[in-house]
């Protein structure tokens, strides 16, 4: 049965959409491949996964990824295996190869690694599952990570085309967009609910 991945933090704020306009690419001279949210601060993990990496990156600081199997998009109305990325947080919770629940806690809001403006969460979904550490964010490797995909072409996912609001109890979340920001997509803030 395919799993609805959901929002990592509750009460969120998206900062920055998914490849969203040329904002960001004139301040950071990079396509952003996430998304950037405000909110929390305890980052959770988005369903039953896996993790692949946790700990200490040299560019993006304290990150975590974690595989998820069969997850369902509710704009493609399809089912993939996803890897989701986090970076920036204030500590990792989390060690390679631990299993996770929505309820498990990975992580806490944070301002750590290069090219931060303040405390936030950036969140990547990938379809490539067989080498979830690379990312087309980075253009050389740091310690963690590794540059570009493993492929001829870009992985990477809109995480809102992937990503559910839980609004129900024990999670009551909620998600708007950073209105009046050149970074967000106004349409963000409309996910389905759960």
């Amino acid at each position: 049965m395919a799993q609805k991945l959901i929002q990592p933090i509750n009460n969120a704020r998206l900062t920055a959409s998914y490849k969203w306009r040329d904002a960001y690419k004139r301040q950071f001279k990079a396509t952003h491949y996430g998304q950037d949210m405000t909110g929390g601060p305890i980052v959770y993990a988005q369903g039953n996964g896996t993790v692949a990496f946790a700990g200490w990156d040299n560019v993006c600081g304290w990150v975590v990824g974690i595989v998820y199997k069969d997850c369902y998009s509710w704009y493609y109305k399809t089912v993939s295996d996803i890897t989701g990325r986090y970076y920036h947080m204030a500590d990792v919770r989390v060690k390679p190869g631990q299993r996770v629940t929505k309820d498990t806690r990975i992580g806490t809001v944070g301002n750590t690694g290069k090219y931060t403006t303040g405390a936030h969460l950036h969140v990547e979904l990938d379809t490539d599952t067989k080498y979830p550490n690379y990312t087309p964010t980075l253009a050389g490797n740091s310690n963690i990570l590794k540059k570009g995909t493993r492929g001829a072409k870009d992985t990477t996912v809109d995480p809102m085309r992937w990503t559910h609001t839980k609004a129900s109890a024990p999670d009551n979340q909620t998600i708007v967009a950073g209105y009046g920001s050149d970074w967000v997509d106004p349409r963000d803030a409309k996910l389905p609910k759960i």
